[in-house]
């Protein structure tokens, strides 16, 4: 959903979602700062974590999940317009406002980062994709259109999610040529700090 939309989340959104481990209120930042030069992560996050304002997405966790569940973008917008549900139609609406290739590059790189292996090897794919990204004509035309003349009409090539094809979306996870691939280490070790 996230990825699709490009929707903002919150506090409890980003611990819903797996992208942060704690929520620390504003107001105790400053302190948490200074006693992390004092005592150990584990101690000063006692100290300071707080209970995050409620979210978003937890409410609409059922039709998320289900509707993000088809196999193609296609379907996934087909699900969330026929859902019933009025976040439902206004996250399809604005996923078609997307990029066509983009939006299959996009769900494509989050189902194959689940088999891709350790961290190291998504982060790799990542950067493959964002370099070809670079020489894509729909990143220059989403520029025009949000920053340069503002007009919020991008003219997209391909313009819709139909005319993307397979191999559109493969050559983003081909091998980058002249040598600029991503190589990072992998080590056995666990990566996890305990907090």
């Amino acid at each position: 959903h996230l990825a699709l939309t490009g929707a903002p989340v919150g506090a409890a959104d980003a611990l819903l979602c797996g992208l942060a481990d704690h929520f620390v209120p504003a107001d105790r930042l400053d302190r948490l700062s200074a006693d992390l030069g004092r005592a150990p992560v584990h101690e000063v996050l006692a100290r300071h974590v707080g209970q995050a304002p409620p979210g978003l997405l937890a409410a609409r966790r059922g039709w998320i999940d289900h509707c993000y569940a088809a196999d193609t973008v296609e379907e996934i917008v087909e699900r969330l317009l026929a859902s019933g549900e009025p976040e439902a139609k206004d996250a399809a609406e604005t996923i078609l406002t997307k990029s066509p290739t983009a939006l299959k590059v996009t769900l494509s790189a989050l189902r194959r980062a689940r088999e891709t292996g350790p961290l190291e090897r998504v982060l790799e794919q990542e950067y493959r994709i964002s370099c070809t990204a670079l020489r894509s004509p729909d990143l220059v035309e989403g520029i025009r259109a949000q920053v340069i003349d503002k007009d919020r009409a991008p003219r997209w090539s391909p313009a819709t999610l139909e005319e993307v094809t397979e191999s559109d979306v493969a050559r983003y996870f081909a091998p980058l040529d002249d040598g600029r691939e991503l190589r990072l280490a992998v080590t056995d070790s666990p990566q996890e700090v305990p907090w």
